[in-house]
């Protein structure tokens, strides 16, 4: 028997002499969901789950190595410190998407060419990269690490990452710049997401630096764009970023329930469901 991706079929490369179903790509991608769940795992048992020989198993967890995700151990594989990153901003991405990537798309239309603009490291505004690739004569500045390999690809746009101090949860950095030097940055628009929202404290997050680097760079900007899903109503955390007047335009997905949208009428908070 080949236990080597050869004996998968030329248009699906899908592995049937071993009697799996999962082409590689797909059978990584479950290596990766298993990591998300738990930090470690054998051969034995990723062999068992996928339904491929161990060989196979091998050289899956080698070119997840090779990417980053994982680091092999006798026996098996451990998360990577990359790797953990990774996950955890994979595991963001995937909640709520369909309404991140709704929003996203009517973020950008409010982009024009030659603008500066400010994305955080939310995963909305991430969304919003791969909209704007193609984009000519424009400027993004973000705190958003996994924006900035985004935008790395964009042949038009100038990408200006504030760093600073990495966020492990959020992937993103804080503790950037003197408020003296960004009272210099001129932004158009600033894009900017959060923990949670109410129509009575505006928008909040867990980390009172995350806050504050959000304040900060909305203060530069002409316009503040909150984008802001359904799923972060109604809870309350620590600190917040913007409150309730300072934004200019919420754009939120048509899930909120009747007593949210009138809350944010009673508010006056101008606002766009998409």
């Amino acid at each position: 028997m080949n236990d080597s991706d050869s004996s998968t079929s030329p248009n699906g490369n899908r592995n049937e002499t071993e009697g799996g179903t999962l082409s590689s790509e797909e059978r990584r991608e479950r290596i990766i969901q298993v990591l998300r769940e738990q930090d470690e795992v054998t051969v034995v048992e990723l062999s068992q789950r996928l339904g491929v020989s161990e060989v196979t198993t091998r050289k899956d967890l080698q070119q997840l190595e090779e990417q980053g995700y994982l680091t092999r151990v006798r026996g098996g594989a451990v998360v990577s410190g990359r790797g953990q990153l990774e996950l955890r901003f994979a595991a963001r991405q995937q909640l709520a998407l369909d309404e991140k990537r709704r929003i996203a798309a009517r973020a950008v239309e409010l982009i024009k060419p030659g603008n500066t603009i400010f994305l955080d490291g939310s995963t909305t505004a991430f969304q919003m990269t791969r909209l704007l690739r193609d984009m000519h004569n424009l400027t993004v500045i973000t705190t958003g690490l996994y924006a900035a390999l985004e935008l790395s690809f964009a042949p038009d746009v100038t990408t200006i990452v504030v760093g600073g101090i990495l966020r492990r949860r959020t992937s993103s950095l804080v503790d950037t710049l003197s408020p003296k030097l960004l009272r210099r940055l001129h932004v158009d628009v600033a894009f900017l997401s959060c923990r949670g929202f109410t129509a009575d404290h505006g928008m909040m997050e867990s980390d009172l630096r995350e806050a504050q680097m959000k304040r900060a760079m909305a203060e530069t900007a002409a316009q503040k764009i909150a984008l802001i899903d359904q799923f972060k109503f109604d809870h309350l955390f620590v600190a917040t970023s913007l409150l309730p007047e300072e934004i200019d335009l919420l754009i939120v997905d048509e899930g909120l329930s009747t007593e949210q949208r009138d809350a944010l009428t009673t508010a006056e908070i101008h606002h766009e469901l998409v």
